[in-house]
């Protein structure tokens, strides 16, 4: 009888569905080998343990699982399988970053160990892009240097003994525009080689390591484009020069018009040259939570792989026929657009899905998925830290693992077939979004709320316009006079989305400042998704609530760091000046943003760092004189954060230099008052002491004392000697503990003496490196000295006891 009822209770068990997890493994076996080697990658990234360690988990893995079959305990386990499987690949991770990051004897960091010249050989391996960097406000007055840049792939480099090979990327810049330069030019030159340097400030976009992701650890600079002979031109028979063909053509077909700005709108869609789309939409963009629409994916792919079937479809091709013409269609499509970790992940599912309709068998989307992020990551094995893999893989796991139940909760029993379609792709969006918020909140700082309603009619002219696009590439060859009407109906769409993308980065709350998150949280968020995805509810009470709570955590907890102090940044931004006060409410100060040596100033140092110190709100803009380098940032930050008050001088007020008129069109600008109190903090002017004095620039420039629970801070901007004297005689008796040194430090317009005069225990100078020769001596041989240039941004943090604390990016607590 007990044997008749375990063969019941055995049947029954058969009928019973696995649960979501086992399912995932039965049905998808590249899954735990993809979770295996990213483990892996990160432990041995993090920890870089040797590779004896993983050879030895190795060994044991491979042992327990040819030994399942013995009289060991865990014979036959599954469980054991699966571990054994999960180590193994785990072990593979970790030692193909090892073997990734490994040097070659003849690596060209073998040779170049300090910054120095050299005569070097190579070949052009990207396509080489002139960068003007002047599209910000203040820039035609003082523009930066248009550059060319390209990637190379050093062969040899000249020693004292003659040519050596060698092997290596670099990343190449030549101080002059180009377009005599083509991919697959190899060329000799002698130029100055250095490594990438760290950010100098929080938030700021860190090129080493995004380099160092690619496996390039070096870059070169030669002053005149004339200095780089190219010895032989690209080979167009070569994969290099393939590519460049097809891209090159695919663009002429696509885009009529280059200074066109939709029509540039649209070749970033279709064939995704991001570079070319205006850096204020393309904000707009990022700040809606749409930025994903302009990088080609999935939808490409589909669609070209649809155009490629229809018409094999037309032309009499069967179903192996039509898979073979989708594979061949969409290996052209690879090569013609750039290599993004987006574009090749959804090349290779599909890839792999008409493979498998090739042999009839049938294939699953997240198993397609695993087995892309496993080719991937074996030949880039540094991608899995990228935001651009991160963005792209999680997106489609929560489409596939999400979509349904979100689409199920939203529709109601009878709906009709448009509203059900508008549904869905609303479910698409808010499935998408679960999963990479977090990543976009850890990245950029910030949590677009509304992303998922932007997404759907945002969607329909970005469907639209690929799907036209892809058939304008392959019809203008043909039939031009056909192109050039769907040309005009491109664009036309192209203007819709600008316009919603426009309106939509201006709805309130649409982006939230949330400020750098802890790695922890990001876990904790994940773990809570996947365990409310996969276990059953009764075993994991009210999942959804906990995952509200750790997402309203991440969003206040840098909004509650800022309580009950005040914290002051003196970013490092070369030569010019910018000090960022926060004070224990939600408001912050701002004294100067400007600076002669770093390019677009607001948009790549200063808004960065407000997003990481989620900072949302700025309450008084202070301008110390009319000098450029003390406000050119400022027009960059009021697009993002409008100032409530703009304080300055009447010697600015009243200027009639080009720079202060655009400023005064720009800002209502007011006399500084004497005293501004905020809270428990305040900000008094103690030069000029009358504010209508006639003054000229430097002299009349805004000395401020901040204070807050008995501590001082004395900002000096660009004082001259005599004023400094003028104010130890106003102000013998005062006392200060920081001093934001006058004029850069500049031995020129410095009294020694007033270094001291006030007793400050610290002292911030914020200058450039090649202000450093002209710095004062009292500066140099102070104690506690700190320098922008040298030590990244400094930061003094006063609490609510007067405790005072000063640290920089490179020189922490």
């Amino acid at each position: 009888m007990d044997e008749i009822q375990q063969k019941i209770d055995d049947f029954k068990k058969s009928l019973e569905s696995p649960s979501p997890l086992k399912e995932t493994f039965l049905y998808c076996p590249a899954v735990l080998p993809v979770v295996g080697l990213l483990c892996g990658l990160a432990v041995q990234f993090y920890f870089n343990m040797p590779s004896f360690i993983y050879f030895a988990v190795l060994v044991i893995a491979i042992i327990l699982y040819l030994g399942r079959h013995t009289g060991l305990p865990l014979r036959n386990n599954p469980y054991l399988i699966l571990i054994c499987v999960f180590l193994c690949f785990c072990c593979l991770g970790a030692i193909r970053l090892t073997k990734f990051n490994m040097l070659a004897k003849n690596d060209i960091r073998n040779v170049i160990k300090e910054p120095t010249f050299a005569h070097l050989k190579g070949q052009i391996i990207s396509k080489p892009v002139i960068v003007e960097n002047n599209d910000w406000h203040f820039a035609k007055f003082y523009p930066s240097l248009t550059y060319t840049t390209f990637l190379a792939d050093v062969t040899d480099i000249k020693t004292e003994t003659g040519w050596a090979k060698v092997t290596g990327k670099i990343k190449f810049y030549t101080n002059e525009p180009t377009n005599r330069l083509n991919i697959g030019d190899k060329f000799q030159t002698f130029c100055r080689f250095e490594e990438f340097s760290p950010p100098d400030n929080p938030g700021q976009f860190n090129v080493q390591n995004y380099m160092m992701r690619n496996g390039i650890f070096l870059c070169a600079s030669v002053k005149s484009v004339n200095s780089i002979a190219v010895y032989e031109k690209q080979n167009i028979k070569s994969g290099l020069g393939i590519k460049s063909k097809l891209n090159s053509l695919a663009s002429a077909w696509l885009n009529d018009n280059p200074e066109d700005q939709r029509a540039n709108l649209v070749e970033a869609l279709v064939l995704g040259s991001r570079t070319k789309i205006d850096r204020k939409l393309y904000g707009d963009f990022i700040n809606t939570g749409l930025v994903h629409l302009v990088c080609i994916s999935g939808l490409n792919v589909g669609i070209f792989a649809a155009v490629a079937g229809w018409i094999s479809k037309r032309a009499g091709l069967l179903h192996k026929g039509r898979a073979i013409a989708c594979i061949v269609s969409i290996t052209v499509f690879l090569l013609v657009v750039p290599a993004q970790s987006p574009i090749l992940r959804a090349g290779i599912m599909f890839i792999i899905f008409y493979l498998a309709r090739l042999i009839n068998r049938n294939s699953f989307s997240i198993n397609n998925l695993a087995i892309s992020a496993l080719v991937l990551l074996l030949i880039r094995p540094m991608d899995f830290l990228t935001p651009s893999f991160q963005l792209s893989f999680m997106a489609v796991l929560g489409i596939l693992l999400f979509y349904e139940p979100i689409d199920n909760f939203f529709k109601p029993v009878r709906i009709s077939p448009w509203l059900k379609w508008l549904l869905s792709l609303l479910s698409v969006g808010f499935a998408a979004w679960i999963a990479v918020a977090p990543i976009i909140a850890f990245h950029y700082y910030q949590l677009q709320l509304f992303a998922p309603i932007w997404t759907v009619p945002a969607s329909i002219p970005t469907t639209f316009m690929i799907v036209l696009g892809t058939f304008k590439i392959i019809i203008t060859p043909l039939l031009p006079s056909v192109g050039i009407i769907i040309g005009y109906v491109l664009n036309f769409s192209a203007a819709v989305l600008s316009y919603l993308v426009t309106v939509f980065a201006k709805v309130p709350f649409s982006n939230i400042t949330i400020g750098g998150i802890s790695i922890s949280f990001i876990f904790a968020f994940y773990a809570l998704l996947f365990l409310w995805k996969f276990l059953p509810h009764k075993k994991f009470i009210y999942p959804s609530a906990m995952i509200i709570l750790v997402t309203a955590a991440v969003i206040f907890v840098n909004h509650l760091k800022k309580q009950n102090q005040l914290q002051i940044a003196v970013l490092s931004v070369g030569h010019g000046q910018c000090c960022i006060l926060t004070p224990s409410d939600s408001s912050s100060i701002i004294i100067d943003a400007g600076s002669i040596t770093k390019a677009n100033l607001g948009e790549k140092i200063i808004n960065p760092y407000l997003n990481y110190s989620a900072i949302s709100k700025i309450d008084s803009v202070f301008i110390s004189h009319d000098d450029i380098d003390h406000f050119n940032g400022l027009p960059e930050i009021s697009g993002k954060r409008p100032f409530a008050n703009v304080y300055t001088t009447n010697q600015l007020i009243s200027s009639t230099s080009n720079t202060a008129i655009e400023l005064q069109h720009i800002y209502n600008l007011m006399p500084t008052p004497e005293k501004i109190q905020y809270g428990n903090f305040a900000i008094t002017r103690l030069w000029p002491k009358d504010i209508d004095t006639d003054l000229s620039d430097n002299e009349s420039s805004l000395v401020l004392l901040a204070e807050y629970h008995g501590r001082k801070i004395l900002f000096c901007s660009d004082i001259t000697a005599d004023v400094q004297n003028q104010i130890m005689t106003s102000y013998p008796q005062l006392d200060i503990d920081v001093l934001i040194t006058p004029h850069h430090g500049s031995a020129r317009t410095t009294d020694n003496n007033f270094i001291s005069f006030f007793k400050p225990e610290y002292l911030i100078t914020s200058s450039g490196d090649t202000d450093f020769g002209r710095t004062s001596a009292a500066i140099r041989d102070f104690k506690n000295s700190f320098y922008t240039f040298a030590d990244g941004s400094v930061f003094v943090k006063i609490d609510s006891k007067g405790t005072i604390k000063l640290s920089s990016l490179k020189k922490p607590e």
